[in-house]
This record gives structure tokens, sequence and C-alpha cells, in this order.
């Protein structure tokens, strides 16, 4: 009975050696490996190994260096890398170092996988049966005569290796292939020059990106020419370096310059090629970070903006702090203080106890009363710039008729209100937010617009509400504004951002200067999405 054919898997992934054994285990013997080191050890103890396929990026050895020091001890079995990185600079390491037969991305395909097991498995068989033929033809050379008979069969055998050696260099071709497409769909640009810094290939994707119609066009000047002035000493010095170590490291980030005149943030990996013929070819893999870069400033305008806030934030606490204090020494104060004295010659009016002085003392009373119930109205006043108490006692669509009413009495801006209910569709806390919204639009327009007429408009539309605030003021620069941070960008504004943020809803400000402004919030009601 024919020993089965005996395969070494290497993986520092279990879940990896599980699945690979549990395909593969009914057809063949698997032996496996959890690092490079275990893997040679297997490889040195086993002599049966016919093929090893390894994954690259392992700690301790890689499957490059493990297939090399494979390699030195038995040249034989067949070296398969998998891996889930396809840069070329791997590629080449592996060909060259580790003489590998087949380079396959994870996650593997099946059926891809079997095929190239097979083949590797077809190779091995004949590499054994051609070392196994070269001894026997030897011995048949010495008894020549008595071997015709079997070398009849010994030449059936050869023709049988030559079909077979065609099938593999066609194999050898179809990898080629796969190398030469994953080149040309790669979308990041690669670019190869020679040793004088000549452009000699580049792909598709190069062009794309820097706006060129054909490969010519950037190989007409060397790779410095393309880069940015301010970044040409970087590129230079990491070549230099590679030119001494070769180890690899982190990817730059330089701005390529393309064909329209400005530039494009790229990140490049270098590596050299070593050819037969003694020269060396420099490559470069490059990717585009244009929207990382745009992401990188957003998220550094939006920390800007961040620490900005906290501070106003304490800024507004210690403002609004000093004003509730001088109400209430310059209102309350001094009103308690009249009428403490007022009161007091009340007090020597009832002493006389003179039929004028007591009607005299009832229109002083009633003055009290009428003052005291002023000064009633100015607390509940103050009492509702910090605290709108008729959200939690009413909800927020009366505090919005009560708003508005507020709005009509101290202000002489025209106001359309088209509002529908909302408030059944928020928890307490969410209407006080969006009762802050509303209350923040309508201060703005008295505050800045110089507004003659206002339009507010609720309504809900599918798993919406959409909340609009449209002024026919003098308007200002919205977009200038929204890159803004600090007090340049305004409390109100910044104090609105984030309750809309807290509401996981939307702000759409739209607004130029003198045509009026538009802020519209939109706010999801369906508060399970």
């Amino acid at each position: 009975m024919n020993k089965p054919f005996v395969i070494l898997f290497v993986d520092d992934e279990e879940i990896n050696t599980l699945n690979f054994k549990m395909i593969f285990q009914d057809r063949y013997e698997i032996i496996t490996a959890r690092s490079g080191e275990e893997g040679l050890k297997h490889f040195r103890e086993n002599k049966d190994i016919g093929l090893i396929i390894s994954d690259q990026r392992m700690p301790g050895l890689s499957g490059t260096e493990m297939m090399s020091r494979i390699y030195e001890i038995n040249p034989d079995p067949i070296r398969v890398l998998l891996t889930a990185y396809s840069q070329v600079n791997d590629v080449l390491d592996a060909i060259n170092r580790g003489r590998i037969y087949q380079y396959i991305l994870k996650p593997w395909d099946t059926r891809e996988l079997t095929l190239v097991i097979e083949r590797s498995r077809d190779l091995y068989l004949l590499k054994k049966e051609n070392s196994s033929l070269t001894d026997e033809l030897a011995e048949k050379n010495q008894h020549l005569e008595m071997m015709n008979q079997k070398l009849v069969i010994v030449n059936n055998a050869l023709k049988r290796d030559v079909r077979r050696r065609k099938k593999l260099e066609a194999s050898l071709q179809e990898s080629e292939e796969k190398f030469r497409k994953f080149t040309l769909a790669s979308q990041d640009m690669i670019i190869l020059v020679d040793s004088e810094g000549r452009g000699i290939f580049t792909n598709p994707a190069t062009r794309n990106l820097l706006g060129y119609s054909d490969a010519d066009e950037i190989m007409r000047f060397p790779l410095t020419a393309a880069l940015h002035p301010e970044d040409r000493w970087i590129i230079m010095d990491e070549v230099a370096r590679l030119r001494r170590d070769s180890s690899p490291t982190p990817a730059k980030e330089v701005r390529m310059l393309k064909k329209s005149g400005s530039y494009l943030d790229v990140e490049m990996n270098f590596f050299f090629i070593d050819l037969e013929i003694g020269e060396r070819i420099l490559g470069s893999i490059v990717r585009d970070i244009t929207e990382r870069k745009i992401a990188e400033r957003s998220l550094r305008l939006s920390e800007e903006r961040l620490g900005d806030l906290s501070a106003m934030l304490i800024t507004a606490q210690d403002d609004e702090r000093r004003r509730i204090a001088m109400e209430l020494h310059d209102e309350f104060g001094q009103s308690l203080a009249a009428l403490k004295l007022q009161l007091r010659a009340l007090e020597n009016n009832l002493y006389n106890n003179k039929q004028g002085q007591i009607e005299k003392t009832i229109e002083g009373l009633q003055e009290v009363r009428q003052y005291v119930n002023v000064q009633i109205e100015n607390v509940r006043h103050l009492s509702r710039e910090l605290w709108p108490m008729v959200v939690d006692d009413l909800g927020v669509d009366a505090a919005f008729d009560n708003l508005f009413s507020s709005f009509l009495d101290y202000s002489e801006v025209d106001i359309d209100i088209n509002m529908e209910p909302v408030g059944a569709y928020f928890s307490v806390e969410e209407q006080r937010h969006l009762y802050r919204l509303l209350q923040e639009s309508l201060n703005n327009v008295v505050k800045h617009a110089d507004a003659g007429s206002i339009q507010v408009c609720a309504r809900l539309i599918e798993n919406s509400l959409v909340l609009a605030v449209h002024d026919n003021g003098i308007g200002f620069d919205a977009e200038a504004v929204s890159t803004h941070t600090g007090k340049t960008r305004g409390m109100g504004l910044q104090a609105m951002a984030e309750r809309v943020k807290i509401l996981n809803g939307q702000m759409e400000i739209n607004s130029s200067p003198g045509k009026g402004t538009s802020i519209v919030f939109t706010l999801a009601t369906d508060r399970n999405q």
C-alpha cells in the first residue's frame, strides 16, 4: 500500500491549522506547527515531508526565513507561501530566498489550494522519480545488454515525465500571469526605476492618480522630480539607507506632483530587485492617503473645537454667575431695600392712627403689592432663563408656545409659526435640549441678524423631526464660520452643535452675506434607530 503524501502546514493561528487539517487529512498525512522553529524541527525529524505550506508573518522565524533554511537542508520538498499580505517586495523576497513554488493570498480558496497541493504532489513525486531514475539509469548503463527490456520502461516513464514537466511549466506561467494581473489591478501606485533614477515601469493606478494619459509622460523625469521640494530629501535619505541596509522601514509620507500642478498626499515604501545581469532596480509602492489626511485634519479641528468649547463653557459659567450676582445685587437688592423703607413709612403712618393717614397707608400698601408683583415677575423671568421649568411641568410643545409669547413681548420682529406637536417623541431631557436649540436660534436672530421677519417650522417627516428657523437678516459666510474654532465661532453655535450631537441629529446652516440665514435641525423620532 502506498504511503500517503505528507504535508507540513505551519501557521501561528490555531484556527487556520485546524481548518487545513480538517479539510485535507482524509487525503494526505498532515503535520502542523505553530511557529517557524517548530516547523524546522518537524522537517528535520520527518524525511517523508513532500510539501511545506507556511504563513509568511509569524512570531520568530517568518515563512520566508523558514523556507530558506528548509531549502538548505533539502531542496526537494515543494514550498508554498500562504499570506494575507500582497506587497511586491514580500513576493520577490519569498521567491529569491525561500525558492517558493506558489504564492497564495489569504483567505485561501479551497478549490484553488487543492489544485496547488495536487500539482505540488505531482512535482515532488516527479523529483523523487527523477532522482530514482537517475540512479537506475546509472546501473542500467553498466548492464545494458541485460536491461534492454527495463530501458523501454524507463523511456516510457521519461515520456510521462516530459508531459508532467510541460504541465508544470504551464502552471508556472499561470502563476506569473496572476502576478502580472495583480500588479496591473492594484489600487496602489507601483513604480520601478533604474540605477540612474529613470522610470522603467508604472502601473495604471500611477497614471490615474497622477492624472497622466500614458506611462511615457511619467517616466520622462526622475522620481525625485515628482516629489514636493521639501520632501525630496526624505526619499533620498531613505533610498541611501536602503542601499546600506536592506531591512524594511515604515512607509514615508510625502507629496507627489500631479499633472494638474497640485500635490497628492501619499505613503511610499521602497525595495530593491537584484537582476541576474548585476543591475539593481529600485521599486516603490505608493498609496494615496488623501482621505486619511482629510480625516486627520477633521479630527484635529474637532479636538481644537472641543478644547475651545470647554474653555468657553467655563467662561460662560463665570459670566452667568456674575450676571446673576449683579442682577440680584442691582435689581432685587435695591428693590428690597426700597421696599423696606416704604414699609417702615407705612408703619409710622399706622402709629399716627389718623383717618387720613390710614387711607394713605392703604394706598401705599397697594403700591407695595404692585411692586412685589413686578419683582415676582422679574424672578420668574430670571428663572426661565436659567432653567426651562415649563418643559419639565408641561412639555416642550407648551414651552414652545410660552417662548413665542415671550419673544413677541420683547421683540419687534414679525414671526410666522407653523409647528406640529413633537413632545411625545422625546424624553424630558431631550425636550430640554430641543427647547434650548429653538431658544438659541431665536436669540441669535435678535442679537445678530437684524432681521424683519422670522419663519419657524416643525414637521414630522417619516421617522424624523425637521425643525427649521429662517430669517431675512444680514446673513454671514457659513462656510468660513464652519472652519472657525474658539471665540471666532461663537458660543451659541458651539453649544447648538453639541446639543445636536447629544440628540444624534444633524444641524445644517445655510447663509451668505445679505441673503438671510436658515438653520435646519434633523432629529430621529424613532429612538430605537
